[in-house]
Parts: C-alpha cells; structure tokens; sequence
C-alpha cells in the first residue's frame, strides 16, 4: 500500500502508540461470597471485573462505563435481575451489552423464557462450572476487544478521510468490517440508495459481498450475484463491453478507478450507471478485494440530454436567425431591383418573362426564410383569440383532398374548449404541415386522427408554465420513427425524405411557431405503430376577445405619394438605396441616413419630414426602435413605420408599446411598401414639426 502525503497541519499518527482499550466485565449478586468467588473465576481474562450488590448499584455502573458483559443474578432484593435486564436492554447505549443470567433457585422453563425475554444471551444454573464460565466470558471479551479495535481504527481513518481519498476508502473497508459484525450496520447499509460491493481481483469471479438493496435497484435478487460469477458483465451493454472491460482491468491492477457503462436491469431496460472501485489489500493473510460502490445516473444523464438538446436547438435557433436577417436584406435588394427591372424591360416579353422567373425564384426564397425565423422563433406573430375546434373542422375538406381516399380522417373534439391564443395563419400552416407529415407516413393508407382538449398544467410540470392550454393531438397509423431520427425530428433542413420531397423545415417551424406562443410540443412514435404529436397552446385570457382588422381601403392599384418627406434609415447601403428608389418613383421626396444617431442629425436640418422609415436591428448603439422613441420625444407629431427581417432582433421586440404601430417585413415588394407607408402616414399630409403649421 503506498504511503500518502499528509498535511503538516495533521502529526504523525502511529497506531502502536495508542493504548488498547479497557475491556470490563460487571458481575451484579447481593451475596459478597459469590461476588469474590466470580473474581477469583475471571481473574486470568486480562479484563476489568466491576462488582455491584444490587440492580441499582449495576444501572449507576452504566451510565458511565461500557461492558464486555454482564453476569447478573436472577434473585435479588429489591430489583431483581429481570427488571435490571430489561432497564440495560430499553437504554440505547447499553442494549448491546450480552448479559447472562444465574441462578440457583428459579430453574424451571417460565423463570428460562422470561430470561431469553428480557434480553439474556445465556441462561446458566449454579453452582457454575469456573470453566464452562470463563470459555463463555472469553468469547464475549474478545468480541468486544475486537469490536473497539475496529471502531478505534474506522475513527482514526475517519479523521483524515477529508484530505485524502486513500484514507477514505480505508474507513469505507472499516465500516464493511463493522457491517460484518454488527446487524445494525447492514441495515443501515441496505437502506442505502447506492450499491456496495466487494469481489476478488479476478475476473468472473462472483462478488463476495453486495448490499441487499441490489433487487430494489436492478430486479435481481442478491444471490444471483453472489453465485453467478459471469453475470453482471453478461449484461453489459454490447457497445461498451470492450470500453468497461479495459476499466475493470484498470481497477483490478491497483488504485481508483471509475467507469461509466449501460447495464441492462431485470425490467429489459438499460440503466446507465457510474462505478467507482479500488484494489485494497489483503489484510492477516486474506486475499486482497475490489471495493466499490455502483450509483443509477440514468435520470441524470437524461436531463442533461435533455438540457444539450435545448442548449442545441436555441444555438441553432439564434444561427437560423440571424442567417435569415441578412439573408431577407439581401433577398430585399434583389425583389426590389427585380421589380424596378420589370418595369424598364414592359416593352421586352422575352426579357419580362426571364425577370419574373427570377422574381418568383426570389419570392420562394423569401417564404424559405420565413420558415427559418419560425424555427428560430423570430417571426412576427400576429396573435388572436381563436376556437381551436373550429379551425380544424374549417379545414375538414382542404385535408380530405390533401390526403386522398385511402386515409379516413377522424375529428375528435372536447366540449367547453377554451380559445387559443395563437397566430391564426400559423396555427393553420402547423396543422396542414403536420397532416402532409401523416400522410407521407401512411402510403398505402390509414388513419389520421385529431384531436383537440382542454388541458390544466400544474406546478409539477416542468416544460409548461402553470396554466390552461388547447392541445391539439395529431395521430397516424403509419411507420413511425425510431429513437435516433425522433431525437432529431424538430432539427431544421433534417429529413427522412428523399432528396426534392422535403426541405426539413416542416416540424422545426412548427416547433418555433409553438414555443413562441408560450406553448409545447411533445411527440411520441414507435416503429410500426404510428406518430402523436401533441401541441399545448395557451388559452386565450378572458379579456382578449377575437377583433377583425378593419379592411385596408388602400386600393390595390398603384399608391402615388403627395410630396411627403420620408427619412429612410438603414446600415445597408443597398437595401436603402432601393427604398429610396421605390418611394421617389411613388411621388415622395426622400432623405437618408445610415444609422440612428445620424437620422437624428438630418432630423435636425430638415425643416419638415413627415415619416420616420426605419430598419430595426442597426448597429452603432442605437436600433429603429430606441431612435424612433428619441425621434418622436422631439418632434411628437413624427408617424413612424418599421422593417426588419429578424422581428424580435431587439430586447424586448416590438410589443406595441413603442412608438408608431406599423411594421413592414423583409423582403418586401414594392406594393407592400407602398401601402404600408400610405398606412403609416394615413392617409394625409404628416406635418412633424409644429413650426410649419403657421406658414
């Protein structure tokens, strides 16, 4: 055993210089001759013999002292050895001192059963045999001299264990020695929630030792262990044999040793768990051991899957996020110019034609983008009181003729449903994508089944606030999906589909769309036997009634500007500079700036601007939302539109409760900004600064 380093702040300690311990035997008779005749009989044990006359004198003792044993006789005056036996039995620090009775007068089997009764170990009749006395008091004191050499040894290990972990695995085989000895001990060590063991340093050999509480944990009963000395790696998982098998070898070689595998428990499930183990040394000629402890952390590393898996999906989240914000600048650029294009080439079909495929082209691109920012959670949502039942019979008949005749669709609705507070073009875009999921799932046919419940969430649940929720459950019969392409099934661009039948963006939009609501998704699927997925949205609260918008009287046509002054405001010189083109060729006279604190300074030269257009995510330490609010405490009359390709890329989004009301999307087509500045304007002449009233 190698030596450790100790602290100098811990002395030396040598356990040859520590005294062994007292070891004292009381002998309890009111007669003096038979006290001095025990003596004489006790006199060679190398033990402490205390004397007391009465079962009072005997407690007193006790209290203070600690015995080997105790020879008491039965018949005494006053308190008589059974109630003095019965008293040592009911004190918690004496009940485990043996006490043997004798007699010379109660020798019939009622006085022998009441003595077993209060506690005796022995039960001997005088005249004693000084031989047969001595043997059974020797026993008893080198038990009890053997008991505090243990316990004298698990304390001085004890003292060091904080310092070094050798030092704790010496009390840990000090404490296995005092399981061994005492009952009590191996109580307490079956109660524990972790397994224990020791085994030979070979390899397949059975344990020596395992706690009891091996059945509670894996199913199998302690002997199984105990007898079969190849079956616990029988069981490991196949994938880590070879990697558990080096680490078995590690610890069998010496030193400490930890491992982590899969262990398949007596249910069929495998449980993943963390063995610690080291080598100790035989000690009086014993064969040296593995002692180790084996703890379940198949819970643990779950929830951290789990907690990767989420710390995965909202990186992705803020990656696809912020790809889409610069790619929907881009994509703005393009529309933009593709359409001003389109106008100069009227005259030139062939060239017209090439310059609306390219725009359509882009317009994909634009609704790709869009399903990127609904994974990431970054859409713009739009969110309304909406009958959750009624959304889904409406659109009855659009998934009939999605499906086709060979899948029967089944619409299960709970009455009382409270309405959804959610997105209604989206809600409408997550159903259908889930039932052309289904279908996919069931070629040659099946069942579709949906569902919507009021459902009531509680503290205990982790993933949902507590709360009343819509679920809505979407059932197939179809083939389902194994555990690895489930652990996977809300990544974006990953499909199962062959290449040109699917983008990978279905369910990841579905997901982002869900969790922006303040709702869940949860899925269940099994090879052969279908896929649920259940979608928790939250109720809409009693206040939040379903409000139209008002129709946009906006006419479709072309929306001419009256010679308003608009201030377009954005970092990309590109994107700007087709705003500024697309509003001078609508009528309007334009200013521009690159970011928040130069808006300002053009705002303070020009004499009149009558709308702030403005991007929201610039740098330079002002966004759109932060200068509109600065802008309009100056000049309060100032209307206001926003655009962004990335809606909440601000802190704190765009609830409403900034100034100005209108957003406009990226991309967008000219159309759309036309009617959107003629809405932020509305309709009229927006005079910002009071000064000009007057002339």
């Amino acid at each position: 055993m190698p030596h450790t380093q100790m602290p100098a702040s811990f002395a030396e300690i040598d356990d040859a210089t520590l005294p062994p311990p007292e070891v004292r035997v009381l002998v309890v008779d009111d007669d003096p001759r038979n006290l001095l005749a025990m003596r004489e009989t006790l006199a060679d044990l190398d033990a402490t013999v205390i004397l007391a006359r009465s079962g009072e004198e005997a407690l007193k003792r006790i209290l203070d002292q600690d015995f080997a044993a105790i020879l008491m006789d039965v018949h005494m005056p006053g308190m008589d050895g059974y109630e003095t036996a019965e008293l040592i039995r009911n004190r918690r620090k004496s009940r485990h001192i043996p006490i043997l009775f004798l007699t010379a007068i109660n020798k019939d089997e009622m006085h022998i059963f009441r003595g077993y009764s209060a506690g005796a170990v022995d039960y001997m009749f005088k005249p004693v045999d000084p031989v047969i006395l001595r043997s059974k008091v020797t026993v008893f004191v080198e038990l009890y001299r053997k008991t505090e050499e243990v316990k004298r040894q698990a304390a001085l290990r004890e003292r060091l264990m904080a310092e070094n972990y050798r030092v704790r695995a010496e009390k840990l085989e000090a404490e296995q020695a005092l399981r061994r000895s005492e009952e009590r001990q191996a109580m307490i060590a079956r109660s524990l929630p972790i397994l224990l063991y020791t085994a030979g340093p070979e390899r397949g050999t059975p344990f020596r030792y395992v706690t009891e509480n091996v059945e509670a944990l894996f199913g199998f009963p302690a002997e199984r262990f105990l007898t079969d000395g190849g079956f616990w790696e029988s069981r490991l998982h196949p994938d880590d044999r070879e990697r558990a098998a080096v680490q078995f070898e590690a610890m069998r070689q010496g030193g400490v040793s930890t491992v982590e595998y899969r262990w398949r428990a007596a249910d069929g499930q495998y449980r993943t768990l963390l063995e610690k183990a080291m080598l100790l040394p035989g000690e009086g000629g014993r064969p040296p051991e593995l002692c180790g402890t084996v703890l379940d952390v198949t819970d643990t590393r779950e929830l951290q899957l789990q907690l990767a898996h989420v710390q995965k999906m909202e990186t992705i989240g803020q990656l696809t996020g912020g790809i889409a914000h610069d790619f929907n600048n881009m994509l703005t650029v393009v529309i933009g110019s593709l359409e001003r294009l389109g106008r100069m080439a009227f005259d030139d079909p062939k060239a017209a034609r090439r310059v609306e495929m390219a725009l359509q082209a882009s317009l994909r691109c634009s609704d790709l983008t869009r399903r990127l920012l609904a994974f990431a959670r970054r859409q713009q949502l739009h969110p309304e009181s909406v009958d959750m039942e009624a959304l889904v019979r409406n659109m009855g008949e659009l998934m009939e003729r999605t499906l086709g005749s060979a899948i029967t669709v089944e619409i299960d609705s709970a009455p009382s449903l409270c309405p959804a507070l959610v997105d209604r073009t989206q809600a409408e875009s997550a159903l259908l994508n889930l039932v052309i999921n289904a279908r996919d799932a069931m070629p040659a046919g099946g069942t579709l089944t949906i569902a919507t419940a009021m459902v009531e969430a509680g503290e205990g649940d982790a993933e949902l606030s507590p709360g009343r929720y819509v679920r809505m459950t979407v059932s197939d019969t179809g083939c389902g999906m194994p555990p690895e392409v489930l652990a996977r099934a809300f990544e974006p661009f990953f499909t199962t589909k062959e290449i040109g039948k699917g983008t990978g963006l279905g369910l990841s939009m579905i997901h982002g769309f869900v969790k922006q609501s303040g709702g869940l998704i949860r899925v269940e699927s099994e090879p052969g036997r279908g896929t649920s997925f259940h979608l928790h949205l939250p109720c809409a609260p009693a206040a939040v009634r379903e409000v139209k918008e008002p129709e946009d009287t906006v006419e479709a046509g072309p929306l001419p500007g009256q010679g308003e002054v608009i201030l377009v405001v954005d970092d990309d010189r590109d994107v700007r500079q087709v705003a500024v083109l697309t509003l001078q060729d609508l009528g309007y006279s334009v200013v521009e700036a690159e970011n928040g604190p130069e808006a300002l300074a053009v705002l303070a030269g020009e004499p009149r601007v009558d709308l702030l257009f403005t991007d929201v995510v610039m740098p330079g330490g002002m966004n759109g939302l932060e200068l509109a609010q600065e802008a309009q405490r100056r000049h309060p009359a100032l209307k206001a539109l926003y655009a962004s390709g990335y809606a909440h890329g601000v802190a704190g989004g765009l609830s409403g409760e900034g100034p100005g009301a209108e957003f406009l999307i990226k991309p967008y087509r000219d159309r759309d900004l036309a009617r959107a500045v003629r809405k932020a304007l509305g309709g009229g002449v927006a005079e910002a600064f009071p000064e000009l009233k007057s002339a």
